[in-house]
Formats: C-alpha cells, sequence, structure tokens
C-alpha cells in the first residue's frame, strides 16, 4: 500500500456507510471537494468518534487501493471547531445552506483555496451578525465574482432600485454593521440564486 497521505479542511456532510463508517465530505485547500471514510469508535482500532459538521480538521489518509475506493482516514486532529452554530439555529439554517452549495460547486475548482479561505471567514462571521442571510448574500456574491463570473455586471446593476442601493450597502459594510429588511433580502437572495441557475454553472438550491 501506498504511504498514507494528508487531508485538510472543512467538514461539510457526515453520512453512514454502513454499520463501521461514516461517510465524511470535506473541502480541501488543493483538492477541493474530498469524501474520505471515517471508522466509528471501536471499529477498525478508531479510538475517537469523527469529526463534527463544520470542523477544521488535518487527516492521514491512506491512498484507495483502486481509483473507484474511497480512502480511509488513519488519523486527525481537529484544528477549530464551529460547534456554537448547532445553538443558532437560524445560523445553522444559513450554515447548512453554505455547505450545500460547496457540496455542489466544490468538485471542479481550478483554485480551491481562495475558497476555503472565504468558508473560514463565512463560517466565523456567524458570531458577530444578527442578520445571517447577510453572511449567505455576500458568500455567493464573492464566490462568483471570484469565479470570473460577471456577478456585478449583469446581476448587480439590473437590480431595481428600490433592491440596488440596499444591496450595495450590504456588500459594503461588515456583517456587523447591516441592518436588513427581511423581505427585501429574501428578495435579493431569490434574485441572486435566479441569476446564478441561470446564466452559470454554479449551481444553488
Amino acid at each position: 500500500m501506498a504511504d498514507p497521505k494528508e487531508l485538510s479542511g472543512i467538514v461539510l456532510s457526515r453520512d453512514p456507510a454502513g454499520e463501521r463508517f461514516l461517510r465524511i465530505r470535506i473541502f480541501d485547500p488543493i483538492a477541493g471537494l474530498r469524501v474520505s471514510l471515517f471508522g466509528l469508535p471501536g471499529k477498525r482500532r478508531q479510538k475517537t468518534s469523527p469529526p463534527d459538521l463544520f470542523d477544521e480538521v488535518e487527516c492521514i489518509i491512506s491512498p484507495p487501493k483502486t481509483d473507484f475506493c474511497i480512502p480511509f482516514v488513519e488519523d486527525f486532529r481537529t484544528i477549530k471547531s464551529y460547534r456554537e452554530l448547532a445553538t443558532k439555529p437560524k445560523a445553522f439554517i444559513i450554515a447548512s445552506e453554505i455547505a450545500r452549495f460547496y457540496l455542489n460547486n466544490g468538485s471542479h475548482l481550478l483554485d480551491p483555496g481562495p475558497r476555503l479561505e472565504l468558508l473560514h471567514s463565512s463560517l466565523s462571521s456567524f458570531q458577530r451578525t444578527e442578520f445571517p442571510q447577510v453572511i449567505l448574500l455576500k458568500l455567493y456574491y464573492r464566490f462568483a465574482r471570484d469565479e470570473g463570473l460577471p456577478v456585478r455586471e449583469s446581476w448587480l446593476t439590473s437590480l431595481p432600485k428600490s433592491l440596488l442601493e440596499v444591496t450595495q450597502e450590504m456588500l459594503r459594510l461588515p456583517v456587523d454593521q447591516v441592518t436588513v429588511c427581511p423581505g427585501k433580502m429574501c428578495e435579493v437572495l431569490e434574485s441572486l440564486k435566479n441569476w446564478m441557475n441561470a446564466e452559470t454553472e454554479l449551481r444553488v438550491e
């Protein structure tokens, strides 16, 4: 068997894989979205519980024997936890939307590193605002912009005046300085999602 390799990043999903394993998807700064198997405690000498959703981890993995096998995590350590999101239902819902967005769009990025930095900063921002939807808006906008998509030229400038000014303010201000009408925020987010799904290869649920 080849020497173990490293995998690091943020955990975006955890799903059962039989009785002995969890299938965990991690967004890595080099490889983008990766899938690995974690043994449950007591199985295959695994002594610790698998990481939680949104944990930042560093893993040692055994390369799969074939291209069709999922690598197994030999060992890992948690660098940072965002466990506090579970105590804030609104923030957790928005964080889960961010995770789904990365799961849908994180497999074929040319440069995943900056997208991981964006994910880090977004998850850290939940402690600084009572309006978690603002974090989602900023993430969608920056992700599309950094992918070279004309989100400003094609989407932002096409907004009606009643939404354009408030959207520009939300994108410009730090999250802890943004106050927003929930109704307008829903309109802006829905408009951006529709544009991304219709005009780009990015997919938003």
